[in-house]
């Protein structure tokens, strides 16, 4: 879990569990945070958008209801892995949790790291595309972070067999440049949302969005449904935070997917 601020020269990040500040220069926040260097834009089929939206029932049908991450900052490793693990279990038709430590690991493999803090979607991203995760069941999730914690070779196998599926990354709003998304990039939540697909969100806490309810008397116009890690529990947070508070957004599908498939998909050139 993280949170961002900006002053003239320098792009602060702070992990809310941990309590870590990690100082991020202009040269630096290239190397790192724009690891996924100006992504091309996915454009989901034009969709008549319902006013409510709501993929629970499908999340709870295919066994993936909200897990607790406990004390830990892996709010964004939840949401990235229920992000991938949605697209799979829905393409598959069965439930198919994906292990949030190995790709937690597999991070740590990208950015060296030996410290129990937050992870950002991009490095999670590029874990991913490196090392592939692999069944929760393979590689289970710790209440404490264990930095001599491998994968075994089952898992590593496990790891490669889910790397084989053609996950395609689609990028709505990178990290970098002020909090809060557009207008334009709120329709297109919806409209990913509406074909079907959850959409991982990250600000001081990262949540995967799983549906919309517009409501004229609700902040910014209506609210998000989101499954929350830190709670365990499903929430939701209103269009005013998302318009204010959301720092990167992006979203997975498989080819057989989706009903709409994108028109341009994006490239997966590292990504929190």
């Amino acid at each position: 879990m993280h949170f961002i601020f900006r002053t003239t020269r320098f792009l602060f990040v702070a992990c809310l569990y941990c309590g870590s500040l990690f100082v991020l220069n202009d040269s630096a926040q290239a190397d790192d945070a724009a690891t996924q260097a100006a992504p091309e834009k996915a454009v989901v089929a034009d969709v008549a958008l319902p006013a409510e939206v709501d993929l629970r029932p499908a999340m709870d049908e295919l066994g993936l209801k909200p897990r607790r991450q406990g004390r830990r900052g892996t709010c964004s490793v939840f949401t990235t892995a229920g992000a991938f693990e949605f697209a799979l279990s829905k393409q598959r038709g069965e439930s198919t949790p994906l292990s949030v430590e190995y790709l937690n690991w597999s991070c740590n493999q990208i950015t060296h790291n030996k410290q129990d803090r937050g992870q950002f979607f991009h490095n999670l991203l590029a874990g991913y595309e490196r090392h592939g995760v692999c069944l929760e069941s393979e590689m289970p999730y710790t209440r404490r972070f264990d930095p001599e914690l491998a994968p075994t070779e089952d898992a590593i196998k496990s790891a490669e067999q889910i790397h084989k599926n053609a996950f395609q990354v689609h990028w709505i709003k990178p990290i970098g440049g002020q909090p809060g998304v557009t207008a334009e990039q709120l329709i297109e939540i919806k409209k990913v949302l509406a074909s079907g697909l959850p959409v991982a969100a990250g600000a001081s806490h990262s949540r995967l969005l799983v549906g919309y309810i517009d409501d004229a008397a609700e902040p910014g116009g209506g609210v998000l449904l989101t499954k929350d890690s830190g709670s365990g529990s499903y929430s939701r947070v209103t269009y005013e935070f998302a318009k204010t508070k959301v720092n990167d957004v992006f979203w997975v599908d498989l080819p057989a997917c989706d009903a709409a498939q994108p028109a341009a998909p994006a490239k997966t050139t590292s990504a929190q």
